[in-house]
């Protein structure tokens, strides 16, 4: 059930209204009224798998228990632990990977294995990553008994279940329990950054997507590009998926919060970086959070010297890039961008110390985030084609390397790509917009610093402001004819 679609509007409506009318009457009701509902929202994609998520929910939750209960017996203790991680991951291994592995293996040593196919089940990567840090925080002690109602409903919680943000139990288990005092308020602030969202996806991702795709799928057919055609389609694809995925974002965030429940912040202006670290802290930010604390630390972080360092970076982020899907186009993604943080933190060490003249901080600082945006676009490219080779054609072009008039563009191209860039770089994002009043998302934990409220076109709960967002809205839903499935639901 996408978040862009009717019957997700009829369902959130719901939702929201059964909980709101259980939460005082019935406290432990709202909470298995939520897991049903919950439930519901999976099973519409397909039924079948609900009994893989029930499964996977129950087994890692005795995995859990069973770890706390042998906290003083670490022997016992780790003995489960890495049987969940292998449940986890061979979960993940079998449904996702298998038919990759085989077939590489068939490629390269010519052997003629058999290919399962195997039908990929919605959102197992989210689901298990959530569950593999349960695991690994009830053998450091971080976890606190919690019952199998409220740790079902953490791992199902319909707004994050689809495509993050990757939640940790203890941002959202304690939320379960609690008591909002502004019903009110919440709806109003959900609803407006629900609509923000339903707007980037489909006034301006969901337009984006026929051109990108347009030079895609001609470099896929192996159709040599121009210039022109390969700049405008990698500069299309690296707005589609900015704004399709910060509207999944607000949307996600957008639905918690007229249950009065906040989800941590997952997007946050990446473009707007002036470095791949800076980036990385900004765009889905519970998964580098993830990455960090469950993979790029226990391999051993920055400990053992700076070559050491950079090799954890690139093993993380390889590892990053494979879990955004079964192609190894998407790991050669992940090792563009370990190569980028091992560049950044080596020229940060290298000009450590320096001091930049005042008259050139902000000259610098416009190349940093130009040269930063440069760099992440050519790694869509990777990311965004379906082949090797295609992504090598569409490379190729960028130089002029192919030939030119393969996909027609009319000059109103141009005129979008200066408004995108006027929105990505000089424009409020929606955290920014909805910070000031009633709080519609939790600071991240994962950030160095909170978000500052925007200084202009800053969301308060008016008349004026409720009937521009009203007409938002109803233009919006209205675009949901050309209605096109949130990219990360692949993953």
């Amino acid at each position: 059930m996408p978040f862009n679609s009717y019957p997700y509007f009829i369902f959130l409506a719901v939702a929201v209204l059964g909980y709101r009318l259980l939460e005082s009457r019935a406290p432990a009701g709202r909470r298995v009224f939520l897991l049903l509902a919950s439930y519901a929202f999976y099973a519409w994609w397909r039924a079948d798998f609900l009994a893989l998520l029930i499964g996977s929910t129950v087994i890692n939750y005795m995995l859990g228990r069973e770890i706390e209960l042998r906290r003083t017996r670490h022997a016992d203790r780790r003995l489960f632990l890495i049987g969940g991680l292998i449940f986890n991951l061979g979960l993940i291994a079998i449904f996702k990977y298998q038919a990759l592995f085989v077939t590489t293996a068939n490629t390269a040593f010519n052997i003629g294995l058999p290919v399962a196919e195997f039908f990929l089940p919605l959102a197992i990567s989210f689901f298990t990553f959530e569950q593999i840090s349960y695991l690994v925080d009830a053998d450091s002690g971080k976890t606190r008994n919690y019952s199998l109602l409220d740790y079902s409903l953490f791992v199902a919680y319909f707004p994050h279940l689809i495509a993050g943000p990757i939640v940790r139990h203890n941002d959202l288990i304690p939320q379960f329990h609690a008591m909002r005092s502004a019903p009110g308020r919440d709806l109003a602030a959900g609803i407006t950054l629900f609509t923000i969202g339903l707007a980037k996806k489909t006034l301006i991702a969901d337009n984006l997507a026929p051109f990108a795709d347009a030079i895609f799928n001609a470099a896929g057919r192996g159709a040599p590009l121009g210039l022109t055609d390969s700049w405008l389609g990698t500069l299309f694809f690296t707005f589609q998926i900015y704004f399709d995925f910060s509207a999944y974002s607000d949307m996600a965030l957008g639905s918690a919060v007229m249950l009065g429940i906040r989800l941590p912040v997952n997007f946050l202006s990446p473009y707007k970086a002036a470095s791949i670290i800076e980036f990385w802290r900004r765009w889905h930010i519970s998964l580098s959070a993830f990455l960090r604390d469950y993979l790029y630390i226990p391999l051993g972080g920055n400990r053992g010297g700076a070559a050491r360092r950079y090799l954890n970076l690139f093993i993380t982020m390889l590892l990053g890039g494979l879990w955004h899907g079964a192609n190894w186009t998407f790991m050669l993604w992940g090792g563009l961008h370990g190569l980028y943080l091992a560049i950044n933190h080596a020229f940060r060490h290298v000009t450590k110390g320096m001091t930049v003249p005042p008259a050139l901080r902000l000259p610098l600082h416009a190349l940093s985030v130009l040269l930063t945006f440069a760099a992440i676009s050519f790694a869509w490219i990777v990311f965004r084609a379906e082949t090797l080779t295609s992504a090598g054609n569409v490379a190729a072009g960028l130089i002029g390397l192919g030939d030119s008039g393969v996909v027609s563009f009319s000059p109103l191209a141009a005129v979008a790509l200066i408004l995108l860039f006027g929105i990505v770089w000089f424009m409020p994002n929606s955290m920014e917009i909805m910070w000031r009043h009633g709080n519609p998302a939790l600071p991240s934990p994962y950030e160095n610093e909170p978000v500052k409220p925007a200084r202009r076109l800053v969301w308060a709960p008016t008349r004026l402001q409720a009937f521009a967002y009203g007409i938002l809205c109803i233009v919006a839903v209205l675009a949901l004819s050309n209605l096109k499935p949130f990219i990360y639901f692949q993953f």
